[in-house]
């Protein structure tokens, strides 16, 4: 899947890495690899299709890996080390959620005890990978 900016957002070597993360912890990975079938299989409408980025973001910031680099690389130091330390914060934050939005996640962000501009930032590098 391709942007107007030419960058890949969750492409199969993402989802290998997350599996590959998940099965080291001594996951489940059925999800990820159903998730990986759908995505490229092409079946899917544009919301069924957000909904499964958004799964694979929620495990990203469990596990970490090569699409969670994606959303650390659009980020400054600082705000790299918040996502680090509240991660998994974020993950179950965003896994209560019907509907992402970038107002929402900041709050969140804010309530965790990250300052506006980088709450700001971290939601919407964030956000970008599943929308």
């Amino acid at each position: 899947m391709m942007i107007s900016t030419g960058e890949t957002l969750i492409t199969t070597s993402d989802i290998d890495d997350l599996v590959g993360r998940v099965r080291l912890g001594a996951g489940d990975t059925r999800e990820l690899e159903a998730a990986k079938e759908a995505l490229f299989a092409g079946g899917l409408t544009p919301a069924e299709a957000q909904r499964v980025r958004q799964r694979l973001m929620v495990t990203a910031l469990r596990h970490g890996g090569d699409l969670l680099a994606k959303v650390l690389g659009r980020l400054t130091p600082r705000e790299t080390a918040m996502v680090r330390r509240y991660a998994h914060r974020l993950a179950n934050y965003l896994d209560t959620l019907d509907i992402w939005a970038a107002q929402p996640v900041m709050l969140a962000l804010m309530r965790f005890g990250i300052p506006y501009d980088e709450a700001e930032s971290i939601a919407v590098a964030v956000l970008f990978q599943v929308w």
